[in-house]
């Protein structure tokens, strides 16, 4: 009884390869839920516990109804393509801040105002890079997205600034 035969200890092993990507595969699920909750519920008490002020390098400047904050990353891709994105198609009374962790970082993206602010990156930052926050006049993160390869942002902004006297934005 003591011998194992060749083709019972292969499947043995198969066995246990096989439990083991069962388990990742659902704390990968699970995980993929929970941040898909918290993006399509923006009102989320994971937003209630973060602070939901800004400094007032991010606000909405004179004449601005809103501010729009992209947190991003330099050496994310996505960050970059929504950054551009962001720039291509003007958008009034908005204005439009990145905000990145380290100044080295803001030197990677050109064509509008980048604002290096660890403190600040550190207080809105939820796991993803990039997210876009809406800010009120009076600092107030009033709602955020997370961003990937494929939100039609313009649209994204499109329904986030119809719906901004209801608070959604």
């Amino acid at each position: 009884m003591g011998d194992v035969s060749l083709p019972l200890a292969v499947s043995l092993l198969s066995l246990l390869v096989s439990l083991f990507t069962l388990v990742a595969v659902g704390a990968v699920y699970s995980r993929l839920r929970t941040l898909e909750q918290t993006v399509l519920s923006p009102g989320t008490a994971r937003l209630a516990d973060e602070s939901k002020a800004v400094i007032p390098a991010l606000r909405p400047q004179d004449g601005q109804t809103a501010a729009v904050v992209l947190l991003m990353d330099s050496t994310c891709a996505v960050c970059h393509q929504a950054w551009t994105t962001l720039h291509e198609s003007p958008w009034p009374d908005l204005r439009i801040v990145g905000l990145v962790a380290e100044a080295q970082m803001a030197e990677a993206f050109s064509g509008g105002h980048v604002l290096a602010d660890a403190g600040q990156w550190r207080d809105l930052y939820e796991g993803y890079a990039p997210c876009l926050y809406a800010i009120d006049p009076a600092g107030a993160v009033i709602a955020r997205r997370f961003v990937y390869g494929d939100t039609d942002l313009p649209e994204l902004l499109t329904t986030l600034l119809a719906a901004r006297s209801s608070h959604a934005l």
